[in-house]
């Protein structure tokens, strides 16, 4: 399973894409495996089908220590450093993160590490939705004040959303925190299905491939 969310894992024009189906496919090509259908469901969906044991993989995930208890982890696959986004020309001004717990809303989607991170964090003006498309048609119609999202990811995700104009945000203040994404597995996995696919994801990062299918999503030049 996997959510709507370039350049990670997205459908365009009926093909499967992104970092972490190419990868997969690469690993299940070398492990000899038959290449798995990938359906795409709202995030929230995709996290509880997986908890519950309905769904087998969900990609990408971030890791949380209330994560590692729910479900099985293959990589790291990707990182990245987490900021907030207002309106262009908006008024708020964020000195530090605390100053962010002041502002009327900040948009985030159900149960994605946004949310999970921030309420850990002690954030209660959470505005909870179902995808982050609508988070950031919220921040655009000026219903919420802020929206979190990776600096490397959201320059992708808005070029594969054209209803969606980053010309009209700006990021502000500090870094709210770093991620790590993973492939995630059932917590009825076997163990031993989890080692292989590591293992085959250790070996496309010692010959490069990993490397490659990254330069290809997140070209360095355009990371400075």
């Amino acid at each position: 399973m996997a959510e709507q969310y370039p350049p990670y894992s997205y459908r365009e024009d009926g093909a499967t894409k992104g970092l972490f189906v190419e990868l997969v496919r690469r690993i299940q090509v070398k492990l000899g495996e038959k290449p798995a259908e990938i359906s795409f469901y709202p995030w929230a969906r995709g996290y509880e089908m997986l908890r519950g044991g309905v769904g087998d993989i969900l990609l990408p995930m971030c890791m949380t220590s209330e994560r590692s208890a729910l479900f099985k982890f293959v990589g790291p696959v990707f990182w990245d450093d987490v900021y907030f986004y207002r309106r262009k020309g908006s008024s708020i001004d964020l000195k530090g993160l605390d100053d962010a717990r002041k502002v009327g809303k900040i948009a985030v989607t159900r149960f994605d590490v946004y949310h999970q991170n921030l309420v850990a964090m002690g954030y209660t003006n959470l505005d909870v939705s179902s995808a982050q498309k609508c988070d950031f048609l919220k921040l655009m119609r000026g219903r919420v004040d802020l929206v979190p999202m990776g600096r490397k990811a959201i320059s992708y995700f808005f070029e594969h959303n054209p209803e969606l104009d980053l010309n009209q945000l700006e990021r502000v203040g500090p870094s709210v925190f770093f991620t790590t994404n993973y492939i995630a597995f059932a917590l009825k996995t076997p163990d031993e299905l989890i080692l292989k696919w590591q293992a085959a994801l250790d070996e496309l990062k010692a010959e490069g491939e990993w490397q490659k299918i990254a330069d290809k999503y997140f070209p360095p030049e355009r990371l400075n």
